[in-house]
């Protein structure tokens, strides 16, 4: 930067030096730094939330499914936002959402030793509560001319706390009568996952006003893997946009983790707010 404005004022004072006010140069203007733009989205995600459970027993283990969760019976708790800043062709960006779901029936599958010695499958309940915060960063890496397509990576935590709830029950087998005892159990887990992907859009119309969003990633960490795809309809305004998208998240676990699999997926609408 200094030698650039040295440069410019050596060129100028050689002008000043040999030519009239009229011959010379316009002065140096350094080109101004594009500025942050900030955005806030609060959305509503409407999934299905479905997938299995591995609870620890004093005894063994029991695998229960969960979901899928009937949205409006079985929700008590939703929170849902998005933000980013942008600076030129960088971005971070950050997302959060909790949600909260009450009692579902499930079959549940237990293994072990001593009285679970022989796996037994009966009816119980499972509740599920969780929260999601994803962080990111991103480049734009494409610019075309309906079309621009960032490349990021980040960091996304899943913190989920279930519980299960089955009676006793006794049963009569070729090895004589048995007997399940009650179980009552709450367990949580923390996941954190890396993750790289793409994200972007791709205009309709020539003014860009109805567009095409798009988003993909992958990872992994304390998840064996985990994914995530959403795309859908915008529209631009002044102050910002709408969208109507459908998104699908999964994570997939391994070994005695509380979750083996958790899958969320279903349609959404939100509102974006640039400033």
């Amino acid at each position: 930067m200094f030698r650039r404005l040295l440069g410019g004022a050596l060129v100028c004072a050689a002008f000043a030096g040999s030519s009239s006010w009229a011959a010379a140069p316009p002065p140096l203007v350094m080109p101004a730094e594009e500025p942050w733009q900030f955005a806030v989205t609060p959305y509503l995600w409407l999934p299905s939330v479905s997938g299995s459970l591995r609870f620890s027993l004093p005894s063994g283990v029991a695998d229960a499914s969960t979901g899928p969760y009937n949205y409006l019976q079985n929700l008590k708790f939703a929170a849902m936002l998005q933000g980013e800043a942008r600076k030129g062709d960088w971005s971070v960006f950050g997302d959060a959402i909790y949600l909260k779901f009450g009692r579902h029936s499930t079959t549940i599958t237990t293994h072990g030793s001593g009285t679970l010695a022989i796996d037994s499958q009966r009816d119980g309940e499972t509740s599920l509560k969780g929260g999601l915060l994803q962080l990111g960063g991103g480049r734009t890496v494409a610019r075309l001319p309906r079309a621009s397509i960032d490349a990021i990576a980040g960091l996304r935590y899943l913190g989920v706390s279930g519980s299960l709830d089955a009676s006793m029950q006794t049963s009569v087998g070729l090895h004589g009568p048995s007997v399940s005892p009650a179980i009552h159990v709450s367990q949580r887990q923390d996941i954190f996952d890396g993750f790289v992907g793409v994200r972007g859009r791709v205009s309709l119309t020539e003014d860009g006003r109805w567009y095409v969003p798009f988003y993909l990633d992958v990872g992994t960490g304390t998840s064996k893997v985990t994914w995530q795809v959403m795309t859908g309809l915008g529209y631009a305004m002044k102050w910002g946009d709408v969208n109507a998208s459908y998104r699908y998240l999964a994570f997939h676990g391994s070994g005695d983790q509380l979750v083996q699999t958790l899958r969320l997926n279903g349609p959404a609408i939100s509102a974006t707010f640039r400033f």
